[in-house]
């Protein structure tokens, strides 16, 4: 052993350095051999009822608002909003199809909200704004949101895909129980 060290000493810093590199880099590549190997293989489980975490590659989406039949949807990972859609039977008669990006990717535990014509309304004259349609320019024609904070809403109603309830407006950042109790009147899906 001591000859293994007073060998490795008397090599130049950087072949020391590449040697050491390369040895740690073969240990790596054969432990995680050894280890997958190694590693009994997990039995697949029949998938089960909702409340279950699944590896299979299906991810779950609550679907609301105007579909055929609302509820939790289990769809493979990758699927678009028009899967999850189709999934919940289809739109409504009364769906507005805008009101969702149907080529969307959904991500694991999202809300997709199919809105009716009477919760787009954006129309600000009439006093109302709608969360789901509305401008950073409409936005900040409410009390207390300026442009930093309409933009924080855009932003997440973009990662939402839309809001379900005016009350989800809490869970912008800046958004406040008392600036809430300002905005609740004004405001509309």
């Amino acid at each position: 052993m001591q000859k293994l060290i007073d060998w490795l000493k008397s090599l130049d810093p950087t072949k020391r350095k590449q040697l050491i590199l390369a040895a740690m880099l073969v240990g790596l590549l054969f432990g995680v051999l050894l280890s997958n190997n190694a590693a009994p293989q997990a039995p697949k489980a029949a998938p089960e009822q909702s409340g279950s975490f699944s590896i299979s590659g299906e991810i779950f989406i609550h679907v609301v608002g105007e579909v055929q039949a609302p509820g939790l949807y289990e769809v493979s990972y990758g699927a678009r909003v028009r899967d999850v859609v189709e999934a919940a039977g289809g739109f409504t008669d009364a769906a507005v199809q805008s009101s969702v990006n149907l080529a969307r990717l959904v991500s694991d535990g999202e809300q997709v909200v199919v809105l009716a014509e009477s919760q787009m309304a954006t129309d600000s004259k009439d006093g109302f704004i709608s969360l789901n349609k509305a401008t950073a320019a409409q936005l900040e024609e409410l009390p207390g949101i300026g442009p930093a904070l309409a933009a924080r809403i855009i932003a997440y109603r973009d990662q939402i895909g839309s809001f379900a309830g005016v009350e989800q407006l809490l869970e912008v950042a800046g958004i406040g129980a008392k600036l809430f109790e300002q905005l609740k009147q004004k405001l509309t899906l």
